[in-house]
């Protein structure tokens, strides 16, 4: 069972050291190697146990609060298995952590009352955890307590409870095609992984490869695009936008080809970016994409000023942010996102904000964009910046949740600017 061992060691890399989910399998397959042991069969094991981290926790610690940590998510890998993936035959783990639970001591009566429960159909949630509180629907949907409680706040328990099932499900390969080089019914036809999108020019990936290493993304066909930010870009109408278009991020997206795409490369278009790494990779893919009318700059928000000389027609923010649209995508988001990194989070958001609004020309407009779900983050940073600055208003405000047809967690604010 050399495999539980290798599972619970990554897992124990994410837990306590604080690594990357990808950076931890990396980490233990390099100092244990799998020889003889399928890289999937690890990689899924741990990710159940991640997927399930907090329900498997409680159940573990319940039945067996004494033993050491390293023990316990060996047994939360197994139980991982035996109630949800069953990559190894539910016998055969059975009979290995019988023998476990044995040689540490486990009295054979509480070895056997575990194994019974331990099996699909019967709830892992102690019964004094009262059914349909945030307690229990933070355990049965492996979030933190505290962002169930503000969910329902924020958005009612009928659409928290559509928002924590549909974050159990996968998240759609949404891409946006270029359309400079093909049509969405030539890329059917010639590619049969990917299907139709819901927005027009959309497509999705269904192949098995992951969607970097297919030709149609090598070369220069489709890009990885949220469905919703297609959907909100195909809404305004860029006719009347004769200057220049600002895009401010902090947090990587592809607007910087979808834009050009849909101005048919007319419009100067400004971005600044505060990675250098990433302003590199945005010009290898321009490059790819023969785009001529997108400027990069490396800089903080703060230094718009310095790349920026001129007041622009079109503004859009993408500040970083908690970016729970993520939380389908990666199995240890909750082991490293916290509820003290909202507040310092929101601070950069509303700098950013109104640095950018700052470059707005008068008559233009104003996009705020954060991927998540949040009010703090969205619907109340943005009231509290149109109380602060008179001189805008709201024209349109967007919120996208995973489990509609577009499946994002985005909120967008298009906000316009008075012309005198």
């Amino acid at each position: 069972m050399n495999e539980l061992f290798i599972a619970r060691d990554i897992v124990k890399e994410i837990v306590l050291q604080k690594l990357s989910f990808t950076d931890a399998v990396r980490t233990i397959v390099a100092r244990q190697g799998t020889e003889g042991i399928p890289l999937s069969l690890v990689r899924s094991l741990a990710s159940c146990e991640l997927h399930h981290h907090l329900l498997l926790e409680h159940y573990v610690k319940n039945n067996f609060p004494d033993l050491s940590i390293e023990d316990q998510l060996l047994l939360q890998i197994f139980v991982g298995n035996q109630v949800f993936i069953k990559r190894i035959p539910p016998e055969t783990t059975a009979s290995f952590i019988t023998k476990f639970l044995a040689n540490i001591g486990v009295d054979a009566s509480k070895i056997e009352q575990f194994l019974s429960i331990t099996k699909p159909g019967v709830s892992l949630i102690h019964p004094s955890v009262k059914e349909g509180t945030s307690p229990y629907l933070s355990l049965k949907f492996n979030t933190p307590e505290w962002l169930v409680t503000m969910w329902i706040k924020h958005y009612g328990l009928s659409i928290t409870l559509k928002i924590l099932s549909s974050n159990n499900k996968p998240v759609i390969q949404a891409c946006r095609i270029n359309n400079r080089r093909t049509t969405v019914g030539a890329l059917l036809s010639q590619h049969t992984q990917f299907i139709k999108g819901p927005v027009k020019d959309t497509v999705i990936y269904q192949g098995k490869e992951p969607l970097k290493n297919h030709p149609a993304f090598k070369e220069g066909l489709v890009f990885q695009q949220r469905l919703a930010v297609s959907d909100i870009i195909a809404q305004f109408n860029f006719e009347n936008v004769h200057g220049e278009i600002l895009v401010v991020e902090t947090r990587p997206q592809a607007l910087y080809l979808e834009l050009p795409l849909f101005t048919n490369d007319r419009i100067l278009i400004n971005v600044v970016t505060n990675a250098i790494d990433r302003k590199l990779s945005m010009q290898k893919a321009l490059q790819n994409f023969q785009f001529q009318r997108v400027s990069l700059f490396e800089g903080e928000p703060s230094q718009l000023i310095t790349f920026i000389s001129k007041k622009q027609d079109v503004v859009m923010v993408i500040p970083q942010c908690s970016k729970f649209d993520l939380i389908r995508s990666l199995p240890d988001f909750f082991v490293h996102f916290k509820q003290e990194d909202l507040d310092p989070l929101i601070v950069h958001q509303k700098l950013a904000l109104n640095e950018g609004a700052s470059f707005v020309e008068a008559g233009g407009l104003l996009f705020y964009s954060v991927n998540t779900l949040n009010h703090k983050e969205g619907k109340y940073l943005v009231a509290e910046f149109l109380e602060k600055n008179e001189a805008f208003t709201l024209i349109s405000e967007f919120q996208y949740y995973p489990y509609d047809a577009l499946n994002t967690a985005l909120y967008v604010a298009a906000l316009r600017k008075s012309k005198s």
